[in-house]
């Protein structure tokens, strides 16, 4: 699969990168880079890791919680084709992340 844009939706404004999305230290979470064109290629068997963040032993629930509380409410796009031109849409909130809440 050759993903062509990925796009974030947060508050019915729209983004071409994550990190435009979050209130978080830049430095605290890797997340991809997408600018307006991205094509990057899915291998079968393979995922695209758009985010992603380690915790240290130290960090409390409280942590955890505010980068769950600032995911929540994001949406993602992506405009992808298959190897023989076929266009995909997928669309994915990532409500989840409200239900993993602790300190609420």
């Amino acid at each position: 699969m050759i993903i062509d844009r990925l796009t974030f939706t947060k508050a019915e404004q729209q983004y071409t990168n994550l990190e435009d999305c979050l209130e978080l230290d830049r430095r605290s979470y890797m997340s991809i880079s997408t600018g307006d064109k991205l094509k990057r290629v899915v291998l079968p068997n393979a995922h695209l890791i758009v985010f992603e963040t380690q915790f240290e032993d130290h960090e409390d629930e409280a942590e955890k919680d505010t980068v769950r509380k600032q995911l929540a409410p994001i949406s993602l796009k992506a405009e992808c084709r298959d190897i023989y031109d076929n266009k995909i849409i997928f669309e994915r909130t990532l409500e989840w992340f409200s239900g993993q809440i602790q300190n609420e």
